[in-house]
């Protein structure tokens, strides 16, 4: 209650500070301090909280499987990995703030890897055994194809049996390092967007001197782009790129996390991650004050269907992508992204006055 009050203020001082311009000027950026502010309150620093009780949970399962390398315990492992990275899935859209310090999202998440860097350096970490490049801060400094979920899954794939034999200590050992660096991170990003004098009290402060946005509206903009992006990266990335132009070129091992199953799960829970920042994080409420009800209420139907059409895909979405009687349903979907970012990107962005840009996930 006390972070939330402090953010307020800081609102609230925004809000009175300065001279008064023209009233048009002034409503505009109101416009865009509320969708901050929900955006905040209401989206960003309560998932990144709920992030952070996943990290600890993941912590704390690896280190009791450690513990006893139990088939019990090893399924409380495997519970908590897919927990954590579907709350992240739910929140990883936001491209900006703490999660860009120390190149933690792609620490916490390296993809897509067309190289196969994660397998090579994983391969050479396991080879090696080195127990003093698992001590936390040098693990931190490694290469970030090893620190992160898709790692983990590697690790995780096999099962308990996995971890059966004379390499199995150093194998868990990893494992510990690993859900330990993710669980650090997680707290960290979820600690930086503190309202005192984390990045809650930057964005709330924008178009001030005492805030790295010069413009109240930069925030709504990144906002968006950060909308846009995770919708275009599920268009091209986690759907267009393993589904190939005719079944005979799919590439389902192109799909995220397809070695654990959770591609469909990861595709439902970032795509209500992003229908949750617009409907909670301002942009709605935002369309619906200047009159665009039409439209405000397209893009909610928008989301709404292409949430349904991901959580109907029949089976696991690794083989939609080579069952020719499944194709169609992805591409439909694919066509319904298209259509609700075009919304986001060019009808909203105009009646509200944000233009998305450039767009972070341009070079994926």
């Amino acid at each position: 209650m006390q972070r939330i009050l402090i953010l307020l203020v800081s609102f609230l001082a925004i809000s009175a500070a300065g001279p008064a311009g023209p009233t048009h000027a002034a409503d505009v950026d109101e416009t865009f301090r509320a969708i901050t502010k929900a955006s905040v309150f209401d989206h960003i620093i309560p998932r990144y909280e709920h992030l952070a009780t996943a990290g600890a949970g993941l912590e704390a399962a690896a280190t009791t499987y450690c513990q006893d390398r139990t088939a019990q315990s090893f399924t409380a492992l495997d519970s908590a990995f897919r927990s954590y990275w579907l709350t992240w899935a739910g929140i990883r859209h936001i491209q900006f703030g703490p999660v860009q310090i120390e190149n933690r999202g792609f620490r916490i998440q390296f993809w897509p890897d067309f190289r196969n860097k994660i397998g090579k350096q994983l391969s050479r970490v396991l080879a090696a055994e080195n127990s003093i490049a698992l001590e936390k801060t040098t693990f931190a400094k490694t290469s970030i194809a090893v620190q992160g979920l898709p790692a983990l899954e590697r690790l995780l794939v096999d099962g308990h049996a996995g971890f059966a034999g004379s390499k199995g200590s150093f194998k868990c050992a990893l494992t510990e390092t690993i859900a330990s660096n993710l669980a650090t991170m997680a707290k960290g990003i979820a600690a930086d967007w503190n309202p005192t004098d984390g990045y809650a009290h930057t964005v709330a402060m924008a178009g001030t001197e005492d805030s790295l946005y010069s413009e109240a509206y930069e925030v709504p903009v990144e906002l968006l782009q950060s909308l846009l992006g995770e919708l275009e990266a599920s268009h091209d990335v986690r759907l267009g790129r393993p589904l190939g132009s005719e079944v005979d070129k799919a590439r389902p091992k192109l799909a995220e996390a397809w070695r654990s199953g959770l591609s469909k799960a990861i595709l439902v829970e970032s795509l209500k991650g992003a229908g949750d920042l617009y409907r909670n994080g301002g942009f709605d409420q935002a369309l619906r004050e200047v009159g665009e009800i039409a439209l405000a209420d397209r893009i909610t139907a928008g989301f709404q269907t292409v949430v349904a059409q991901a959580t109907a895909l029949d089976g696991s979405l690794y083989d939609a992508f080579t069952a020719p009687e499944r194709r169609d349903a992805l591409r439909a979907l694919r066509a319904d992204l298209k259509t609700l970012t075009g919304l986001l990107g060019t009808e909203l962005a105009l009646a509200l006055d944000i233009s998305p840009g450039f767009n972070s996930r341009d070079g994926d």
